[in-house]
């Protein structure tokens, strides 16, 4: 061993040691002990661990049948918070989560340094710095989805500062009416509020580029269908950076 003793090992791994030693106790010590609950105990346990692991992978799996609804008949149990029983669940919650940690431990480093190159080729402006910060720490632990609808959020807040009032849109509008798109579009005039219409307004009065608008279009759209469909399941630091990109944009444009 050299001198740097258990230094020389990645951080994660020092993590996971213990964690995967005291999994392995629990599984020895239940093997031994699962029979003194009786069938229906053991039936509930099972139940209980397959909800946990399910809540751990996200709302989609939690949706189904051996989801919410059997963690709402064990939190009805009348023996829920009573004894070994309880301490057990509790046990198999702190494991599954762990577990789920490390994993995002192992993504947050790589996830890190495509931030740091994110920053090392553009210098954000401020308000890009201020959505950067908040949205962070979504990005790193891999909550893509809502990094995404943030990401939208953030557009959807900074496009309505801009875009200052209704004539903005009435102006894009009366233009638009008269291109070949326009001419084809049958559905009623956009109210001021629709993010898409203010990025098109912005685009129209000389706030952004062309390559600006369809950024802020690729994450609205991304943003939407994340909330009214099904959440993304792509990386999202195409999202992050095209924020980035349409936040500067509009923080160099027209005020």
């Amino acid at each position: 061993m050299s001198d740097k003793g258990e230094y020389e090992y990645p951080a994660w791994c020092q993590m996971q040691t213990p964690l995967d030693s005291y999994e392995q106790a629990r599984q020895a010590y239940l093997g031994n002990q699962a029979k003194k609950l009786g069938s229906e105990g053991e039936t509930q346990l099972e139940q209980f661990n397959k909800s946990a692991d399910s809540l751990v992978k996200g709302v989609q799996d939690l949706a189904g049948v051996d989801g919410i609804d059997c963690l709402m008949q064990l939190a009805h149990a009348a023996d829920f918070q009573q004894g070994k029983y309880f301490e057990m669940m509790e046990e198999h919650v702190c494991i599954t989560f762990g577990w789920e940690a490390m994993g995002m431990l192992d993504s947050a480093r790589e996830r890190f340094v495509n931030l740091l190159m994110l920053l090392r080729n553009r210098q954000p402006s401020t308000r890009a710095k201020d959505f950067l910060q908040r949205v962070a720490r979504c990005y790193l632990f891999g909550f893509d989805a809502e990094c995404v609808v943030m990401c939208r959020a953030v557009l959807d807040l900074e496009f309505g500062n801009k875009v200052v009032d209704d004539d903005q849109v009435s102006e894009w509008w009366e233009f638009y009416e008269t291109t070949s798109e326009g001419k084809k579009y049958k559905g009623p005039r956009p109210p001021y509020g629709m993010l898409w219409a203010k990025i098109q307004a912005a685009e129209y009065a000389g706030m952004i580029k062309e390559t600006d608008r369809k950024a802020a279009d690729d994450v609205r759209k991304r943003g939407s269908h994340a909330i009214h469909q099904k959440p993304y399941e792509g990386d999202a630091m195409e999202t992050v950076h095209q924020t980035v990109q349409v936040l500067d944009a509009l923080a160099k444009g027209k005020n």
